[in-house]
């Protein structure tokens, strides 16, 4: 069970990125990569809770932050073929769902 709900995770965020999102920055970005695990709030669900109530945006510098989005830890995948300003606007974007 756990192998099928891995695979299909990955399926959606891999299936999610294309030609296309070479030219979607922050929220927009964050809504094709990243909401279908954090979802649209950043509240969790597969992920973590990166939004209201975590304590990611002060725990965390921008470069941990930019290797979090790159590397992709535990689970998380990888964004490596995302541009230093796309990442730049993840992070600004994932720090203002926190307040």
């Amino acid at each position: 069970m756990r192998v099928w709900l891995v695979g299909t995770v990955l399926l959606l965020v891999l299936g999610g990125c294309s030609v296309t999102d070479e030219y979607l920055l922050g929220d927009d970005l964050y809504e094709r990569s990243c909401a279908v695990c954090h979802s649209g709030d950043g509240s969790g669900g597969i992920g973590l809770d990166i939004g209201t109530g975590s304590n990611t945006h002060l725990n965390l510098s921008d470069d941990q932050i930019a290797g979090v989005i790159r590397v992709g830890p535990g689970n998380m995948p990888g964004f490596s073929r995302l541009s230093d300003e796309q990442v730049e606007s993840l992070i600004q974007y994932v720090r203002s769902l926190a307040p």
